[in-house]
């Protein structure tokens, strides 16, 4: 991985449009956080001249193209775990939610 995808994953976790699987430590797309804030951030830096985006000689469109790329080719889970981790719901609290729904 070279520096480039590196400033685009360390602005699209610190945005939290990527996350990290706390058990699998894996990378993948949050698709409920708006990515408009990984961009926004992308720009700032850019026009900052901050040192860690002067790859990219003060070219905030191609940060903002890999940065698109990035989250593009992100999965939307975890690719270790069996099931997308957001949409879990353990058997007890389903039933809880069945219960309290027929009352």
């Amino acid at each position: 991985m070279d520096n480039k995808q590196v400033v685009a994953i360390g602005i699209a976790l610190q945005t939290q449009v990527l996350k990290t699987c706390p058990i699998h430590n894996q990378i993948y797309l949050d698709d409920e956080v708006n990515p408009a804030s990984a961009f926004a951030l992308a720009i700032e830096l850019v026009r900052q001249h901050k040192p860690f985006v002067e790859e990219f000689t003060n070219d905030e469109h191609e940060l903002t193209d890999l940065l698109s790329e990035t989250l593009g080719t992100a999965p939307l889970c975890c690719p270790d775990c069996p099931a997308p981790m957001q949409h879990f719901v353990p058997a007890n609290e389903a039933a809880l939610t069945e219960a309290a729904g027929a009352a």
